[in-house]
């Protein structure tokens, strides 16, 4: 269920977009890109470029393998992990190894590829790869160019791109601060009252978790239904195992049971007043 994404309040989205605002990208000031994407003979500006380094490597565990991301808007560092985006993007999955190669030594290739070509269309996955030009792998620079040499087609749309970049290499679970002492602290104790809270459907134990508006927005004529859905989407038996936090925000390394099965999951806490929030989760 990894990269399955949903906030605890999807339901109350714009209270949380106005009460606590939108995080901010970090390190975009560091970016070089340039190029764009062709999608059905227009350009598409995809200004921002991201690189996350994979643990493990696709055709052997230890090739070194990134994912490279061109996007139209600013992504949240923790997000690029997602695996969908909701605005058009380019993202390739590129990785240094010898599986094609007789004389042992690595080169680079694609090993994946995944396009949005508008906001409002469905996402292509796989079809040709594009070619890789690798000049740099370092954590403090990733740089190189992905590029194909002729338009694509996949059903009714066609497509090209041509990308060199250079960019420092991101780290979606990076600590945010200082560890969080065992069970997560106020964030983590917070978290599993509120996994009890939702899967008792016990209305006034939410309400008492959560700030006055969204705690209205709760007791509202008709929230039953939205209630058991996210009774349904809740984890068992959550246990916090660690996590950090700069103070106004949480990240907590959880694990429960979904369906009988042991998950692992990230949540995201955000101080709001005195209330440590759930603004999102990934499982």
């Amino acid at each position: 269920m990894k990269d399955l994404r949903y906030t605890m309040a999807w339901l109350l989205l714009a209270a949380l977009t106005v009460a606590i605002g939108s995080p901010t990208a970090s390190g975009q000031e560091e970016l070089v890109v340039d190029g764009k994407l062709i999608a059905n003979g227009e350009a598409v500006e995809l200004p921002y470029v991201y690189v996350i380094a994979q643990e493990e490597g696709f055709y052997d565990e230890s090739d070194p393998t990134w994912t490279v991301i061109f996007a139209a808007e600013s992504i949240e560092v923790r997000e690029l992990d997602s695996f969908f985006f909701d605005f058009p993007y380019v993202k390739v999955g590129v990785t240094l190894t010898s599986e094609f190669n007789d004389s042992g030594e690595r080169e680079i290739q694609a090993l994946s590829q995944d396009l949005k070509l508008t906001a409002d269309g469905s996402n292509i996955s796989g079809g040709d790869y594009p070619e890789v030009v690798l000049e740099s792998s370092t954590v403090e620079r990733f740089a190189g160019r992905i590029f194909h040499t002729e338009s694509k087609t996949f059903f009714e749309d066609t497509y090209k791109y041509d990308f060199s970049f250079s960019v420092p290499i991101s780290d979606p679970n990076a600590p945010i601060g200082p560890a969080l002492p065992e069970g997560g602290g106020e964030p983590g104790k917070t978290y599993v009252a509120w996994t009890k809270a939702v899967l008792s459907g016990d209305v006034e134990k939410m309400k008492a978790l959560v700030p006055p508006e969204m705690a209205e927005m709760l007791g509202a004529e008709g929230m039953d239904e939205n209630i058991t859905f996210m009774k349904e989407m809740t984890p068992r038996e959550v246990k916090v195992l660690g996590g950090s936090s700069d103070g106004t925000t949480a990240i907590l390394k959880v694990e429960g049971l979904m369906d009988g099965q042991p998950i692992r999951g990230e949540i995201t806490m955000t101080l709001q007043g005195d209330i440590w929030l759930t603004t999102a989760e990934s499982w």
